[in-house]
């Protein structure tokens, strides 16, 4: 059935970043950190889950949790990107489930 035929990736990835979302209009920055593949890099420095949390408000200021809001997510390959303004936010698999992965320069 199609049911079958579309399972798998675009269902868990969108129920993903609807959590994602969801974490980000909440301020929920342990959640997110919990989402996120940890070290992550930032500005050349490898963040544990604490570096992560302190550089939340950095990471996702208030424009760019606007944007998420609205944002279309596009898929290259096994990566997920959502793009705000020069930022890219990209989201994949990491140990079997999605997980945010970078940030890089929309260039």
């Amino acid at each position: 059935s199609a049911q079958k035929a579309s399972k798998g990736e675009p269902q868990s990835f969108n129920s993903f970043l609807a959590k994602f979302k969801t974490a980000l209009a909440k301020n929920d920055k342990p959640a997110l950190a919990s989402m996120t593949k940890l070290p992550f890099l930032f500005d050349n420095a490898e963040l544990d889950r604490a570096g992560f949390i302190k550089r939340f408000d950095v990471l996702f200021d208030r424009k760019t949790k606007r944007c998420f809001v609205k944002a279309k997510v596009v898929k290259d390959g096994e990566e997920q990107m959502v793009f705000c303004g020069e930022t890219i936010y990209v989201f994949g698999k990491a140990d079997g489930e999605y997980k945010f992965l970078a940030i890089s320069a929309n260039d």
